[in-house]
């Protein structure tokens, strides 16, 4: 995406520890951040666009944050957008297209990973896509049965 020449800034930031794991399949997780920087960058109507991209930390999950600066969604239209064929008045009405199916695969695949999305926005400021995904937490030794003998599967 040529963000460049169309004026939109992208930033981001991780503030999760480097030792913090999901399990995640990375190309799905591609197509996510994928769709939805592209819906970002095909809806902005700023000269000045701006896309900011977090990863916070959540005690048992870790939280994205995709937010843009562009024309937002109307409240009678975020509770729909993530259902398939669903299209605001305002992107039928625009020369982008589409067809209506990026964020019901994106919500599919965020759900498909154990998560959940929603969407915030206000029109004429931006939206925010929120995903959260649980950590990996490895077991600890002390979580093993000791009656089991872990090479085997033999009481002992």
């Amino acid at each position: 995406m040529d963000m460049d020449s169309r004026g939109i800034e992208l930033n981001y930031t991780n503030l999760v520890s480097p030792q913090t794991r999901i399990i995640a399949d990375p190309e799905q997780m591609k197509r996510v951040i994928n769709n939805i920087v592209g819906n970002s960058v095909k809806y902005m109507d700023k000269e000045k666009g701006r896309i900011d991209i977090r990863i916070l930390d959540e005690q048992d999950s870790v939280r994205i944050e995709v937010e843009d600066n562009g024309k937002g969604i109307a409240a009678r239209d975020l509770p729909n957008i993530f259902d398939r064929f669903y299209r605001t008045d305002s992107s039928r009405n625009s020369a982008q297209g589409g067809s209506g199916i990026g964020l019901s695969i994106v919500r599919k695949i965020i759900e498909d990973h154990g998560g959940y999305i929603w969407a915030t926005s206000r029109e004429g400021e931006g939206t925010c896509m929120h995903m959260v995904i649980r950590k990996y937490l490895e077991q600890e030794d002390d979580m093993v049965d000791p009656m089991i003998d872990p090479m085997d599967d033999e009481m002992i």
